[in-house]
């Protein structure tokens, strides 16, 4: 049964920003529709007790080319969204844990995300994306070889790692068979040091600050491609490289790498993956993707809704080009908007995106060109109907594409 906000901000009477709260549940279960709002009591490691709401269910992760339903608990402090949810993942009776550096031996969640939790940049949304990212990598949850007995319920006593968490929906998906579990874990919250022992691993960091820099020339590694994909400013900078001595390349050597431009004017942010899906099938996958779009999606809706969006597809995204590096291109400020939306408030809206999904591709392993120089009140640099660039302010537009993207070729 489906949640409405007058329950919700019922069941949320005694949180001290229950709006807050109330409007991220929203948005939350109305994009994770497996995960519903429970209210019960959570035992801290003082005894103490308290009754607050959980998000319980199950959110689909991507893994080895199939998706599985892993089943999660976030618990919502009454001081919700100024201290991050405590966070778990709840086996069914057909699953045992894999402990590993997100998770412990009794299924509590470690993200620097969770670690470094500031509102408003970090929230709900941007949180079960990060998960959804990090478990695709390293499961949290493998199905028992063998059928077992009923996994017993949690009580509603004992430390903090051991909370009541309401039982899950049944008819999941079984996770596939993987090794035997790391009896290793964590003491407590805050996330461990990097000094700590963890399992052995192949893969490459969850969060890098800064994707490697190629400090050596070899001739023998293969050429990068790079896709760079978005509406006008992506499609006029094409034809202003083209016209330019470093051409479309950017300056860029062919034998590095190679970049697609992918530009169409007028594009909106629903039409980014069906493009790069239809790409994909005419080109191998990138090595580097960039993205500039949603300046023509500003204004069209709540902004709210159109931040959840954009997280949710860049986190598909990180999904589907698991071995690429996604890009985040900043939105540029416009002298004109074209939207019933008064300009002050569409520079407001540009501005709280471009730092939220910064903030949010820095937890993908994702980095930002920022376009500082880019500002209306440098002359010269927009074109006359205020929405475009002029050529001066799109050779600049190229520039800061290339000082990123040298340092990732």
């Amino acid at each position: 049964m489906t949640v409405s906000e007058s329950q919700l901000k019922k069941m949320l009477g005694k949180y001290k920003y229950r709006d807050l709260t109330v409007q991220e549940t929203v948005s939350v279960i109305a994009q994770y529709k497996d995960l519903k709002p429970v209210m019960d009591g959570y035992v801290f490691n003082d005894g103490s007790s308290r009754e607050l709401m959980s998000l319980t269910g199950t959110v689909p992760v991507s893994y080895r080319g199939n998706t599985y339903n892993i089943p999660i608990c976030l618990w919502l402090l009454d001081t919700y969204p100024f201290n991050p949810p405590i966070c778990f993942v709840k086996p069914t009776s057909t699953m045992t844990i894999k402990t590993g550096k997100h998770v412990d031996a009794n299924g509590k969640i470690y993200l620097p995300y969770l670690h470094e939790w500031k509102h408003p940049q970090s929230d709900l949304i941007g949180l079960i994306q990060v998960m959804i990212v990090v478990f695709g990598e390293e499961p949290p949850v493998f199905s028992r070889p063998t059928i077992s007995a009923a996994y017993p319920p949690y009580q509603a006593t004992g430390p903090p790692n051991n909370p009541y968490m309401p039982g899950m929906p049944s008819g999941m998906s079984p996770f596939p068979p993987g090794p035997a579990p790391n009896p290793s874990g964590y003491p407590n919250y805050p996330y461990p040091p990097p000094s700590g022992q963890f399992p052995a691993t192949t893969s490459t960091p969850h969060y890098p600050t800064q994707p490697p820099v190629t400090t050596v020339a070899d001739g023998r590694r293969k050429q990068k491609q790079v896709w760079i994909c978005g509406h006008s400013y992506v499609f006029w900078a094409e034809k202003r490289a083209l016209e330019r001595s470093f051409g479309t390349q950017l300056g860029i050597r062919m034998d590095d790498a190679k970049l697609h431009w992918l530009g169409k004017s007028g594009m909106t942010w629903d039409q980014l993956i069906p493009t790069l899906l239809h790409t994909r099938r005419r080109l191998s996958d990138p090595d580097v993707l960039v993205v500039h779009l949603g300046g023509n999606d500003l204004g069209t809706d709540r902004n709210v809704d159109i931040v959840n969006q954009m997280k949710k597809d860049l986190g598909h995204l990180k999904q589907i080009f698991k071995n690429s590096i996604l890009v985040w291109s900043n939105m540029v400020p416009r002298k004109v908007w074209n939207q019933d939306v008064p300009h002050r408030v569409m520079e407001k809206y540009r501005k709280r995106i471009n730092r939220e999904i910064g903030y949010f591709m820095e937890y993908i392993g994702g980095t930002v060109i920022r376009h500082d120089s880019l500002v209306p009140e440098s002359p010269g640099l927009f074109h006359l109907d205020g929405v475009l660039l002029s050529e001066s302010g799109t050779d600049i537009f190229n520039l800061d594409l290339l000082s990123v993207l040298e340092t990732l070729v």
